[in-house]
């Protein structure tokens, strides 16, 4: 009996080491240098061949090559085995269903030495794959990792001959690669099949065999949808909101025609009541109206969007991925780099709007604020839009898209698994600075802690006035210093670029409230002036003055923009810690100062064509959009990236078609939300509270006597805060106000 077993391995060993050297033969074609087909020779074609002759002397030896630990009831190794059998069976009888296998690999590789280092192949095609043999066998596609440093170790590199910033770029570690094998196979079974057909093809000195290469997370094939309880909760709520629109609108339009009164609550969803609110521009001739704002607040939200569309862009399987280490070299890089300034203009003005709305509230009550009640109105108006955004990650998000760069960019929902609380707090900043669940959200955490202290400023100001000045400027100027020794005990760089701990500076000097303090507080005092000192009157200035007012500010824009692009040059040395420390934190001021001028010229009448384009009336339907914006459009670049199937290429061009796209997509997602969920609540608020209702005040104020008594003036909703119990201007729907700081980005 045991003569016939020796026959069996040595037969098996035989067949094993002619194919081998076969291979070997024809490994002209290196790995990763190589040209490879969808056919014989390629490794998706040899993979089937190699993992079914070792699964043959597996089973003459009863030696298996692994066994797989994964928990979930579809893997099986012997069916695994059987089902590799039967493909490579019937992609020598040239079956088109089991040609689809080795057709969906990603090919190796192109335009490696350009950054480009992965290969997706096929995903639709794998998991759509499938034949019958009594039982269904089905494709998996998985995303593996090869570690290629051994590889890249021999490569003799080019030096000076070839100009490019290197700081950054290193020698590149990980190849992914798209495969596709049955969904019998385990991540495991497939890590060894897959190690061991490249160890056959093309030796052990390419590939780091001991890295793992497949792992369950980027491993999928196509399975019944089960749905969780939070998916059902999610289906069920969106369609009670959709529900709502209809019925709301519905009664609306029927007590219209009927001529008959409406109850302000059922009234709360109707789009034919709200929309108007949203798209109907009424130009207020007002000098107590700062219009400028809403061109400010419009133009900062496009550059949040763009901005944020470059970080995720740059995650994007780019063919010439290097490109990106000479695109910062260059100017335009500045808008992104240096891009967080629009950031602190959201924060002037938050700290204005929260000034102005304040002090009219203090003097229609005689210096009194209801806190609680504040507060309350604010998360209110707030958390809704915020709530149903961490809703949809955590439920129906994960069935937005799939495929490999799903695996690697749409990980949002397992970011809020354990953080969703925190944002809805807005304690996210300090709680999970590392897994913010919906990322951008740190600025409402941080805004709505600036708000929840607010009255420790505002009440002082406006019983003590100028006094209260000198504790509020040294408080900000402490702040400043903070944010300065944090980047001098860091050793954080001057650009985020080239710092290697850019998370650490992130949780440290962009997320934190007291490092967000002192342009806030330029805001606060600006407001201050501009309300006891400037409000419903024009000054006037000499034109020479006002030329070099404009001069200033533009000037220290620029610098704040482009000063430090010299830096950042190949050629350039090194800045020095404390230029950095200093300029971060300096330049937010300064811009603040800046955006102040913008704002003081304009509402004065010193602002020119200037003023009249920011306060072009577009721009105050579009600036009601701007919040739900702010909270949607990271999320829907993340979606749209995450579903990417193919190569793309990185170029300016590029990025902005890529802006628009986001920008639209936004767009209409942020028009619905408003209609379905910021402004029901702005009306059920108006109608259970009856916030709103008070007749408008005087547009013409009295005489100024003294900093604290002078009268209230009008202020249209889209500038004035909403949450401080100030009445709203009747020819303005309450739909324009936000919170403290309308534009929220």
């Amino acid at each position: 009996m045991a003569q016939p077993h020796k026959l069996g391995l040595l037969a098996a060993a035989l067949l094993l080491l002619a194919n081998a050297n076969a291979a070997y033969a024809n490994s002209e074609k290196n790995l990763l240098t190589g040209h490879s087909t969808p056919m014989e020779s390629s490794l998706a074609f040899q993979f089937f061949d190699l993992a079914s002759q070792q699964a043959a002397v597996a089973n003459s030896t009863g030696i298996q090559l692994a066994r797989s630990s994964e928990p979930r009831g579809t893997y099986d190794d012997a069916l695994c085995d059987r089902d590799v059998a039967r493909i490579r069976d019937a992609i020598h009888n040239m079956e088109e269903w089991a040609l689809e296998f080795p057709d969906t690999w990603g090919r190796l590789p192109m335009g490696f030495f350009w950054g480009h280092l992965i290969s997706m192949g096929q995903y639709e095609e794998c998991v759509a794959a499938t034949a019958t043999y009594g039982s269904e066998l089905n494709g998996q596609y998985c995303l593996a990792r090869l570690n290629i440093t051994q590889f890249y170790s021999k490569v003799k590199r080019r030096h000076e001959e070839f100009s490019r910033i290197n700081y950054k770029q290193t020698d590149p570690e990980i190849f992914e690669l798209g495969v596709c094998v049955p969904s019998t196979c385990s991540a495991e079974k497939t890590d060894a099949l897959l190690k061991y057909a490249i160890a056959h093809l093309y030796g052990n000195d390419v590939i780091d065999l001991s890295f793992p290469m497949v792992q369950q997370k980027w491993c999928k094939y196509n399975a019944p949808v089960e749905l969780r309880g939070v998916d059902i909760f999610a289906i069920v709520f969106f369609s009670l909101i959709i529900f709502f629109l209809l019925a709301s609108s519905v009664y609306d339009f029927v007590q219209t025609r009927k001529g008959a009164p409406k109850r302000p609550l059922f009234l709360a969803f109707s789009v034919l009541h709200n929309a108007p609110k949203i798209f109907t521009v009424k130009k207020v001739n007002n000098p107590n109206v700062i219009h400028c704002l809403n061109g400010l607040r419009c133009f900062s939200m496009m550059w949040v969007v763009f901005g944020h569309g470059y970080m995720t862009f740059y995650d994007l399987p780019h063919i010439n991925r290097n490109k990106f280490y000479t695109w910062v070299q260059t100017p335009y890089s500045m808008l992104v780099q240096n891009g967080s300034l629009c950031v602190d203009t959201f924060f002037f003005m938050s700290g204005l709007l929260m000034c102005w709305g304040a002090f009219r509230e203090m003097e229609r009550t005689k210096g009194k604020l209801n806190i609680p009640m504040m507060y309350f109105h604010r998360y209110i108006r707030l958390t809704p839009v915020v709530a149903v955004v961490v809703l949809y990650i955590m439920s129906l998000y994960r069935y937005s898209g799939a495929g490999p760069m799903w695996f690697k960019l749409g990980t949002q929902d397992q970011r809020c698994a354990d953080t969703w609380w925190a944002t809805l707090l807005y304690v996210q900043n300090y709680a999970f600075p590392y897994s913010i669940c919906v990322s951008q959200s740190w600025y409402l955490a941080v805004d709505t802690q600036l708000y929840f202290l607010s009255p420790l400023f505002l009440i002082p100001l406006y019983k003590w006035g100028k006094k209260a000045l000198i504790p509020i400027g040294i408080f900000g100027i402490l702040c400043l210093g903070c944010t300065v020794a944090t980047f001098l005990h860091n050793d954080f760089t001057l650009f985020r670029v080239q710092d290697d701990h850019v998370d650490l500076r992130q949780r440290l000097t962009y997320y934190p409230t007291h490092t967000r303090i002192p342009t806030w507080l330029i805001g606060v005092i600006f407001g201050y002036f501009l309300f006891t000192r400037n409000r419903g009157r024009q000054i006037p200035l000499a034109r020479h003055w006002v030329i070099t007012g404009w001069v200033l500010a533009f000037g220290t824009m620029l610098a704040d923009m482009w000063g430090p692009f010299w830096r950042i040059l190949p050629d350039t040395p090194d800045s020095p810690l404390i230029e950095g420390a200093l300029f971060e934190p300096l330049s937010r001021s300064s811009w603040a100062l800046a955006i102040g001028w913008i704002v003081w010229a304009c509402y004065n009448g010193h602002g020119g064509l200037i003023n009249d384009f920011l306060s072009w009336g577009f721009f105050t339907g579009f600036s009601r959009l701007c919040y739900c914006m702010y909270v949607i459009h990271r999320i829907v670049q993340l979606v749209n990236a995450a579903r990417l199937q193919t190569d793309t290429h990185f170029s300016d061009y590029d990025a902005i078609l890529r802006w628009w796209h986001d920008f639209g997509i936004t767009l209409t997602l942020s028009i619905f939300a408003t209609l379905a969920f910021e402004a029901p609540i702005l009306g059920i608020e108006k109608a259970i509270f009856g916030r709103g209702d008070a007749k408008p005040a005087p547009k013409k104020p009295a005489a100024v006597e003294s900093e604290k008594t002078a009268p209230i003036i009008e202020q249209s909703a889209d500038i004035a805060p909403a949450t401080n119990g100030v009445e709203q201007v009747p020819e303005v729907e309450p739909i324009a106000s936000r919170a403290e700081d309308p534009s929220k980005a």
